[in-house]
C-alpha cells in the first residue's frame, strides 16, 4: 500500500479512483464528530483539507493536531472523502524510527494554519 499526502491524494484522485492507499495528514481542530459505527474528521497536509469517515474505534491517541496515518480509499462519489479502516497515530516506537523525515515533514506542513483555527 503507498502513501499520500493529503494535498497530493486530493491532486491524484481521478488517478486513485477507489483503489487503497494510506494518507498521512493532521487531524484539523474542532472536526472529530463521533457517529454510531466510528468517526467523522478532517485532516490536513498542506493547506488541503480532507474529509474522512472512519469506521470502528480510533486508536486511544487519536486526537486534534495530531498526525495520522489512514489507510483505506476514496468513497468514489465525487466528493473529496476518504473512507478509512486504519488509523495509525504516529507516537508508536516503530513508526517513529521507521519514518524520522515523514514525521517531520507532517509537523512542519501538515498543521491548520493559526488564521484558520481561531486564532490560537
Amino acid at each position: 500500500t503507498f502513501y499520500r499526502n493529503v494535498d497530493e491524494a486530493v491532486a491524484d484522485q481521478e488517478k486513485l479512483g477507489t483503489k487503497r492507499f494510506r494518507l498521512q495528514g493532521t487531524v484539523v481542530p474542532g472536526s472529530i464528530e463521533r457517529t454510531g459505527s466510528g468517526v467523522d474528521f478532517e485532516i490536513t497536509y498542506d493547506g488541503v483539507e480532507m474529509a474522512v469517515r472512519h469506521q470502528g474505534d480510533p486508536p486511544e491517541l487519536f486526537d486534534e493536531n495530531e498526525p495520522v496515518l489512514l489507510e483505506g480509499h476514496f468513497v468514489g462519489d465525487g466528493t473529496t472523502t476518504y473512507d478509512s479502516n486504519l488509523i495509525i497515530v504516529k507516537h508508536d516506537e516503530d513508526y517513529l524510527s521507521e519514518n524520522e523525515q515523514r514525521l517531520q515533514d507532517a509537523d512542519e506542513r501538515g498543521k491548520v494554519p493559526v488564521s484558520e483555527a481561531g486564532g490560537s
